[in-house]
């Protein structure tokens, strides 16, 4: 079953296994492995009710040896420390962008190089290419594997004042996440970067810790950032993916169905994820401007790309020629 915490919406009982033997009964329960899939979105958030449609597909293929639970808002603990204890064995599924699998294998930072990708089938021509099953590989050495890579949504800036090139966020302080690329993310944005916890974004940006965010459209609106905030400026700078990350020990101990569910379900569904985000993102453009936020299409990207070719020299710790074989697969 999945059993979703704080919207518990499906709770079921699954029992297996009944043998008759000549003469006499013998009956065994078959137990299905627990899954506990720990996500950083809220339970208010459009795109959970597709991370539970995800795990009841999962199941479902599993023929009854997988049961999922799912958890919002890092429930369990912050990725961070879940994904080091998945690498140790925990028997969790954790939501992350692929910034935070770079700890393992730094090569995994490329899928969040700002204007890399262009279209959201580029996150799974990479995932699945010989360059991304090599990274797989050296994930799966390190305790860790992917079960699915998809789109995350398209990452705007937003702020107080129109962004109509790089050279107007000279003077603002956008705000990122603690990790090196996401610091190379605010680099390219041209401001003066400040590391926040996502859960303090809206005080910091209340008290002008922070002037922008970026993220995307149905994101800011979901952490009602348009309460002080009234530009959304279509930087576009990153044509994000997250993944679902588990134990390469407990997957090999599963039995073969559950394997080849976690397999089929997760290489499949980074093209169904990329057309429900594309309608959320849609909607919640429309939110909004319709509580009154600018949003503006006319943005001079040329110097923010160029600023972003230059990422490979900040990052020497890549396999040489990383970034342009990336380029090579997605062209």
């Amino acid at each position: 079953m999945v059993k979703s915490i704080g919207t518990i919406s499906r709770i079921g009982a699954l029992g297996l296994g009944l043998a008759v033997g000549l003469g006499s009964v013998a009956a065994w329960a078959q137990e299905a492995t627990t899954l506990k899939m720990n996500l950083v979105i809220s339970n208010q958030d459009p795109v959970y009710a597709y991370w539970e449609d995800f795990a009841t597909k999962i199941e479902e293929e599993s023929e009854g040896t997988l049961n999922i639970e799912v958890y919002p808002t890092e429930t369990l603990g912050k990725t961070t420390d879940m994904i080091q204890a998945i690498s140790r064995g925990a028997p969790i599924l954790q939501d992350s962008d692929p910034s935070h699998l770079a700890n393992y294998v730094p090569d995994y930072a490329v899928f969040m190089a700002p204007y890399l990708f262009k279209e959201p089938s580029d996150i799974p021509e990479a995932w699945q290419s010989e360059i991304g099953q090599r990274m797989e590989k050296e994930l799966n050495d390190q305790g860790l594997r992917i079960v699915t890579l998809v789109y995350f949504g398209t990452r705007n800036l937003m702020c107080n004042t129109p962004v109509d090139a790089r050279a107007d966020t000279a003077e603002l302080k956008v705000r990122n996440a603690p990790t090196k690329m996401w610091n190379w993310v605010g680099e390219v944005l041209g401001g003066i970067t400040v590391n926040t916890a996502w859960s303090e974004v809206y005080t910091a940006l209340s008290q002008g810790v922070a002037d922008c965010v970026e993220s995307p459209p149905n994101v800011v609106y979901g952490m009602k950032f348009h309460e002080i905030l009234d530009n959304y400026n279509l930087t576009e700078h990153l044509v994000a993916s997250t993944s679902i990350v588990m134990s390469q020990q407990v997957y090999e101990s599963l039995p073969e169905k559950a394997q080849q569910a976690l397999d089929s379900v997760g290489q499949s569904y980074p093209a169904v994820r990329a057309d429900q985000i594309k309608s959320i993102e849609k909607e919640y453009m429309d939110k909004l401007a319709e509580a009154g936020v600018t949003v503006n299409e006319d943005v001079d990207k040329s110097a923010f790309i160029e600023k972003a070719s230059e990422v490979s020299e900040s990052f020497p710790e890549w396999t040489p020629n990383l970034y342009q074989d990336i380029v090579s697969v997605i062209e």
